[in-house]
């Protein structure tokens, strides 16, 4: 279900997407150096690479280690090799990406991917996690407190989970990582 919707999004961007093949430069094939987002536009870093890593890696570094991990370690037998089987909010770092493509016209969508895009973008801000079955869909709220932090050196305003940051309305908490 994601991953068809993840490959109908990227066919709709309009540069080359450094989710499908990281752009290079140079005869050398060098990546893009990593620099603040201002800097990397004044050396010429295409835009596409500087939302990128602004959007779409800032939001996974933010969300992964911060909440995914918490909460799938904190769940029975749950490990950091367990794959995650549900989707929710920890999939607002490529929906946040392909969203923000979409809204500064760097990409165009047919109606059906565009609608698709719109309910997961819905999802990943009103909904907790969720799982969706045949003739069910389990839902779960979002969490009614979520503590974060500052990424100390960061450069796209990157937060953490605070120890102990998250608690759902029936007082439980993930353990710390």
């Amino acid at each position: 279900m994601a991953s068809r919707l993840r490959a109908a999004l990227s066919d709709g961007v309009r540069h080359t997407d450094p989710e499908l093949s990281p752009v290079r430069r140079g005869r050398a094939r060098e990546p893009w150096p990593d620099l603040p987002p201002q800097d990397a536009l004044d050396r010429q870093v295409p835009l596409g690479v500087v939302l990128h890593r602004g959007v779409r890696n800032a939001l996974h570094r933010s969300l992964v280690p911060g909440f995914t991990q918490p909460v799938r370690a904190g769940l029975p037998g749950g490990d950091r090799q367990t794959p995650v089987c549900w989707y929710g909010q920890q999939d607002a770092f490529w929906v946040g990406y392909y969203d923000t493509l979409h809204r500064l016209g760097l990409a165009a969508y047919p109606a059906e991917v565009s609608d698709q895009l719109r309910t997961w973008t819905e999802l990943a801000r009103s909904g907790g996690w969720w799982w969706p079955g045949s003739t069910v869909c389990v839902v779960v709220e979002r969490p009614a407190v979520i503590h974060t932090e500052p990424v100390p050196g960061s450069w796209y305003d990157e937060v953490r989970l605070r120890p102990d940051g998250v608690e759902y309305r029936d007082g439980w908490r993930p353990p710390p990582c």
